[in-house]
């Protein structure tokens, strides 16, 4: 993949991204036995199943931090699988916004330096960004915490204004709503509409969490490495 590439795909408005017959297997255990599925922008996808059926497997591959035994991960076109890591690094950085099962924010740093963290390594300006962004998610209250003194439904919250700080076309979200209460389950859900709305932003989710499932255009159940839309 050439320079050339990577910097169209950084500045290129995704339309759509696809999985093609996606193979996975650790060890004896096949993952994920040709999976498959498309999704565009201003979608959000719902990716169900029990825990262990390979759903943070799938998130991985689609974002690039792991790749598959066999099948291709088409952003536009373009099969992200063939590049190497820096680039694959690159492209996450600048066009895939990632909220994880647990938290990955840095205790040392604040509210607004951990939100501003991917703006900094991509080198770009990133205080009125920052401002920007924890107005829209309703904790500026926060901005000069630490992660030790949030709740849950808080930093989850943050996880969410890092993840949009570099303007992702792209938002994955593995289990957002499985760590918490009814309310701030929620909130979640209606952030997420919300930004979906707002930003057009391309948004997968992998849940086994029930009170999830009616925010989703597409829907799709996980099982024995299959992926069957519902």
């Amino acid at each position: 993949m050439s320079k050339k590439y990577i910097e169209i795909l950084t500045l290129l408005s995704v339309s759509y991204l696809e999985a093609i017959n996606i193979h996975k297997t650790y060890g004896m255990r096949k993952i994920l036995n040709g999976v498959n599925f498309r999704a565009s922008d201003g979608e959000t996808v719902i990716i169900q199943g029990p825990s262990g059926a390979g759903k943070t497997t799938l998130l991985n591959i689609i974002s690039g931090i792991d790749l598959p035994d066999k099948g291709e991960v088409s952003l536009n076109g373009i099969n992200i699988v063939r590049m190497d890591e820096d680039k694959r690094a690159k492209l996450r950085l600048n066009n895939i916004g990632l909220v994880f099962q647990e938290s990955t924010l840095i205790e040392d740093l604040n509210i607004l330096e951990n939100i501003a963290l991917p703006l900094k390594l991509a080198g770009k300006r990133w205080k009125e960004k920052v401002t920007e962004l924890v107005r829209y998610l309703g904790i500026e209250k926060l901005k000069y915490e630490y992660p030790h003194s949030l709740s849950r439904g808080e930093k989850q919250r943050v996880e969410i204004a890092r993840a949009l700080a570099n303007d992702p076309q792209i938002l994955i979200l593995d289990e957002p709503t499985s760590n918490l209460d009814d309310l701030n389950a929620f909130k979640v859900m209606e952030l997420l509409q919300k930004i979906r709305k707002d930003m057009g932003t391309l948004i997968i989710i992998a849940t086994h969490d029930v009170r999830i499932t009616n925010i989703g255009e597409k829907h799709y159940f996980l099982k024995e490495g299959k992926l069957y839309e519902d």
